[in-house]
């Protein structure tokens, strides 16, 4: 599908604001499958899941980052996201991405009650995401 309007987009990490401005298409996981978001799409609320946002800039160019858990809402053709990482390939840290999932590996061999057990299931999907989004190419 060839969309050519734009709606805003702003896009929130815990850290930092990642991005303010006009976008022609949003990208991102969520536990059903992607989603892509384009101008005045319905209005709609979803849950994003660690992995790739992809975000397409008026001038034709590609914005990759790598996400964590958060949530998306549509409205007015202005778009939110909030998310509790958000990193380029640049940004992210092979070696902590790798200690990372090993701790999450440790600690699914250890006992845990179902609250520790989900939050190291988010923080092993997290790390997964990280490892794979640094060694994907991208084309412009």
């Amino acid at each position: 599908m060839t969309q050519t309007g734009e709606f805003y987009l702003r896009v929130l990490a815990a850290e930092k604001e990642f991005y303010k401005g006009k976008a022609t298409v949003l990208d991102f996981q969520t536990v059903d499958g992607r989603l892509q978001f384009y101008s005045h799409h319905e209005q709609m609320m979803a849950a994003i899941d660690p992995g790739e946002l992809n975000i397409k800039r008026p001038d034709g160019t590609w914005i990759h980052v790598v996400c964590g858990f958060g949530s998306m809402v549509f409205a007015n053709n202005r778009c939110t996201v909030l998310v509790d990482t958000c990193e380029t390939q640049e940004e992210l840290d092979r070696r902590r991405a790798e200690e990372a999932l090993e701790r999450a590996k440790e600690r699914l061999r250890q006992h845990q009650s179902l609250n520790e057990y989900r939050m190291t299931q988010a923080a092993m999907a997290r790390a997964l995401s990280r490892l794979r989004f640094k060694d994907k190419k991208y084309r412009q």
